[in-house]
């Protein structure tokens, strides 16, 4: 039985092995037929999914994620910071993605209303809940696809939003831009990141980016990247080389600073406002305060063109001179250097090269306005800018106690909040054996953003003039002798010989803008550059009824309305001061008083009856009232405590809804 087994068996697997090579002998046959027969190219294709099917998948996903942008919204360069860092990670991760990030400001229609195409956004909350300068046009033509109904249903988008709780309109920006784009028609891939300056921004954004990349990864299929929402901390080696942390090279030319382009094609924010800030002659500056305990000037500046009342004007500061000195002699500059102008190339390259890359800031340059106006030497910068500094260092002991030292949060938030630690004592400090080298430096130091100021003059009144209102900051701080001793329990610091008094010292601070302002001359320049305020964007404010609440330098935008010789329309002033002394513009402040269309209220905080203007306004809320029933509009300018109060007490006691009032252009505020 077995062996019958054995022979049918051998007998039927030769058989089946037989009509296989038949079957295999008769397809050959019929594909080698088959090109004679297709010779039209309108004849039926033949489907072939096992290899050529997940190929084209695999086009097609790359093209998907060549259709991903990332664009940022930023006024200070901390959201393009941000945008850029993103853009490299998710190269890095896969080649498809692309490593550029988009100004807003160079959006382009075609790219973002494309089927599939995917938009990730960093936005930063500017002022009072405003869109940074560089993303206005772009809100402004997503208003309008909104209203023409869901032209963007082909969009994914995802929102990090940067803003400080700390602030009314929290991450006002994000918020809206996201209602923006649900209006369009487009879908949200990722809920919306509110990113809080006021806790940790960075963590808060790390945290981003990991949930995105998960999402990208399982929207595009692919492998997910290895990311992981726990910060690393600091690992700064000694190593570690300046060169791998800048792009360009610096370069002495012998060109003139004035032969440099007006309006070159620039993304980078910062580098774009100090770019269009030009030259002003000082016209006059004088102490309003003279017999107070503090100083507020009014500049007056000579005007290039004509301007707004109440528009804002951004002015690029100078650094004090002992500071400029100071790095100087880190930089092993001497007096006769600072004249020479230089520039910068992309690595191995030569000045024939045309300007295809992004600078640091606007070149060619002196080295004296390098210095003085472009880099900001006085300001702490963040973690990130401090640890690229931290390549300059040249022993091992240095590195381990700067990483002890930018791992320790808690140390980083007491030199910023309580000591108001400056750059070159930061350098002092922590960097005594750096060797700084000129090009790395000047690149890697935070540059310098313009500081905004209210016009506090009118066009029509002061045609020849533009004013402004400056309040001198300055205070006593902390010596660094408590400081010392944290150190050296925390860190292990030890102090060198060469800088013991440096911790017993008195220490005061002083705002670096408005120290420079206030010691402007009659003939100096001032370099600066104009933009709207949330005041002078609201067209016909000065023909309407007025609410204007104010403490402080915070008048400075209604003096540009009282100006106007429009007698017409009611007007109710609500200021606040220390004292009599502390009056801004006082004389004009007591002429309004005599005048029928203008009710004046004056608190005095530091009088024998302290008031504040919140005081003066809860008594008055009936004027109010009858200012909001006339379709008239209420402005508030000075301080956030001052400003939230307001708010409430307005709410409170004429139940409107603040948020729709403000929506109708009736709400507007300027805090600080």
């Amino acid at each position: 039985m077995p062996q019958i087994t054995q022979v049918t068996f051998t007998i039927v697997a030769t058989a089946l092995a037989l009509y296989i090579t038949y079957e295999l002998w008769k397809r050959a046959q019929s594909c080698g037929a088959e090109p004679a027969e297709q010779e039209d190219a309108d004849a039926p294709q033949e489907s072939h999914t096992s290899e050529i099917e997940p190929q084209k998948a695999e086009s097609d996903l790359q093209g998907d994620i060549s259709r991903v942008y990332i664009y940022y919204g930023s006024q200070t360069g901390t959201a393009e910071r941000f945008a850029r860092a993103l853009a490299l990670q998710l190269a890095a991760w896969n080649e498809a993605f692309q490593s550029n990030a988009i100004n807003l400001e160079d959006w382009e229609e075609e790219k973002i209303s494309q089927p599939g195409a995917t938009a990730i956004f960093t936005v930063a909350t500017h002022d009072d809940g405003l869109f940074p300068d560089n993303a206005i046009d772009f809100v402004k033509w997503l208003g309008k696809r909104g209203k023409e109904g869901s032209t963007l249903r082909g969009l994914r988008f995802c929102i990090f939003g940067l803003g400080s709780s700390e602030y009314p309109l929290f991450n006002h920006a994000a918020k809206t831009l996201q209602k923006l784009l649900q209006k369009a028609g487009a879908h949200e891939l990722l809920s919306i990141t509110l990113g809080d300056d006021a806790g940790d921004l960075k963590g808060d954004f790390n945290q981003w980016s990991v949930k995105l990349c998960e999402v990208l990864a399982n929207e595009f299929r692919i492998p997910p990247p290895q990311l992981s929402t726990q910060s690393r901390g600091k690992h700064l080696k000694v190593t570690d080389s300046w060169r791998d942390k800048v792009p360009l090279e610096l370069r002495y030319v012998s060109s003139s600073p004035e032969d440099r382009e007006r309006h070159p094609n620039i993304a980078n924010v910062v580098c774009k406002q100090q770019w269009q800030c030009t030259d002003h002659v000082v016209l006059d500056n004088f102490n309003m305060t003279p017999n107070g305990d503090s100083q507020t000037n009014c500049l007056r500046i000579k005007p290039d063109s004509a301007f707004s009342p109440a528009e804002t004007v951004n002015i690029l500061y100078s650094n004090p001179p002992h500071v400029v000195k100071y790095f100087m002699g880190k930089l092993r500059l001497k007096d006769a250097d600072l004249d020479r102008v230089i520039t910068f190339v992309p690595r191995y390259g030569s000045t024939e090269t045309q300007m295809d890359f992004e600078p640091p800031f606007p070149v060619p340059c002196t080295i004296r306005d390098a210095l003085f106006y472009y880099l900001d030497l006085t300001g702490l910068p963040d973690e990130d800018i401090l640890e690229e500094m931290g390549t300059f260092l040249q022993t091992a002991q240095a590195c381990l106690l700067f990483n002890k030292m930018l791992n320790n949060k808690s140390l980083i938030k007491r030199m910023r909040e309580e000591l108001h630690v400056t750059l070159p004592e930061f350098v002092e400090i922590f960097m005594e054996d750096a060797l700084f080298n000129m090009g790395g430096f000047l690149q890697i130091v935070k540059k310098k953003v313009p500081k905004a100021y209210t016009i506090s003059s009118h066009p029509d009144v002061q045609t020849d003039s533009i004013d402004c209102t400056v309040k001198l900051v300055t205070f006593p701080i902390h010596s660094f002798k408590s400081f010392r001793s944290s150190l050296k329990k925390t860190l292990g610091y030890k102090v060198s010989p060469g800088i013991g008094n440096f911790f017993v010292k008195q220490r005061n601070y002083e705002g670096a803008c408005t120290r420079y302002l206030c010691s402007l001359k009659q003939g100096d320049t001032v370099k600066l550059f104009r933009r709207p305020s949330a005041f002078s964007s609201v067209e016909g404010l000065g023909s309407r009824h007025l609410v204007m609440i104010a403490n402080g330098a915070g008048i400075a935008p209604f003096r540009a309305f009282w100006q106007d010789e429009a007698r017409d329309k009611k007007r109710i002033l609500f200021l606040g001061f220390r004292t009599e002394a502390h009056i801004l513009y006082a004389d004009e402040v007591e002429q309004l008083k005599t005048m029928p269309n203008y009710t004046v209220h004056i608190a005095l905080s530091r009088s024998k009856t302290p008031m504040y203007v919140q005081h003066i306004l809860r008594k008055n809320m009936e004027q109010v009232g009858e200012i909001l029933k006339a379709d008239g509009v209420v402005c508030v300018c000075g301080s956030k405590p001052m400003g939230a109060q307001v708010k409430a007490i307005i709410q409170h006691f004429t139940k409107t809804d603040i948020a729709e009032l403000k929506a109708n252009g009736r709400f507007i505020e300027e805090l600080w």
